[in-house]
Order: C-alpha cells, then structure tokens, then sequence
C-alpha cells in the first residue's frame, strides 16, 4: 500500500502518483443524465481535468477545470465520489509516459459557455455513448476504470434523485451549495 499525505486542505491520497481532479459534469432530464465531454489535445475525449493548484481545494480545481475546458459552471460536489489510474504523455521529445490519480467530482451543469481553452468541443452524451467515446484510442486498462467511473457516477446520481444519498444540501437561504 501506498504512503498517504494530507496537503492541499485535507485531501488525502497515494502519495506514490501525481494527483489530479476531474469534474465529472452531468445534466439530467425525466428519464436520463447525460455527461459532458471534452476533447484532450490528442483528440480523445475525456472529461475536463487538470493539476491541482495548492492555493484551492480539490472540489474548487475541478469545478475551475469543468469552467475552463468545458464552459460549464454549476453545483459541485463536496467530496470526491471515486478516482481512476489515467497515463499522460510526458512533455518534450521522448515518448514516455506516466501515470497520474485522478479523482472525480460531479459538477451538475446550470449554465454552459464557450470554454476559455480553445478546441476542446464540450459535447453532451448519454451513458452509453460516453462510455463509448471515452474508451475510444484506450488501452484495456483504462477503459475498465473509466466505464467504472462512469457506472459508479450514474448509480450515484441514480441513488441521489431517489433521495438516498446528497451529495448537495440547499440552506435554508435558498443559494445552492455543496452538502458538507
């Protein structure tokens, strides 16, 4: 097992990879949720996510990554629902790799933009189809894990909309906020 740090306001995490966090951004109408997609620089796609600024919390980056490569803004969740192993191409001439944690939020969208970063295409799929476009170019190991990010973010939406589990709370105010 690996070594646990606490930085970066609480979060704690393998210490032995890079972290980075992903908004998980949905939309749902009666009957369905739909994900919303962005392409990476390679032409996959992916949900938006990037590195973690220190001066923010994890939930704040991934809503600021969902902002920048998507145009979506909305209501994101407190707690991190689960994370995947994703391998990123090293900068530079050489062709190797690592691999990075990358933990998920789920952001549901109330307003979508253009996105500030440039040919990133922010698409809406269903379940079905996002799993099929973000295993599309991927190797066996990634495809298991995201499709179970993808099932594990559905059951929680699914349980979420049955009243079970909130992973938002609204105060008494009426402002939107997470569930603490």
């Amino acid at each position: 097992m690996g070594r646990f740090f606490t930085g970066l306001k609480g979060l704690r995490v393998e210490a032995d990879l890079p972290v980075q966090v992903a908004a998980v951004c949905f939309r749902r109408s009666e009957s369905s949720v739909e994900f919303l997609l962005v392409k990476t620089s390679s032409g996959k796609w992916t949900f938006p996510k990037g590195r973690l600024n220190p001066s923010l919390s994890p939930r704040e980056n991934a809503a600021c990554e969902a902002r920048e490569e998507a145009g979506a803004t909305g209501r994101i969740a407190e707690k991190h629902f689960g994370s995947y192993i994703d391998t990123k191409r090293s900068l530079g001439h050489d062709s190797r790799s690592r691999e990075v944690r990358v933990l998920t939020y789920l952001l549901e969208v109330y307003s979508a933009v253009a996105p500030e970063e440039e040919g990133r295409c922010p698409t809406w799929y269903g379940v079905r189809e996002a799993k099929k476009r973000l295993t599309e170019g991927r190797d066996s190991a990634y495809i298991k894990t995201i499709m179970r990010v993808v099932d594990l973010a559905a059951a929680c939406l699914s349980t979420q909309q049955k009243g079970r589990t909130r992973l938002f709370r609204r105060p008494q105010i009426g402002r939107l906020v997470p569930a603490r």
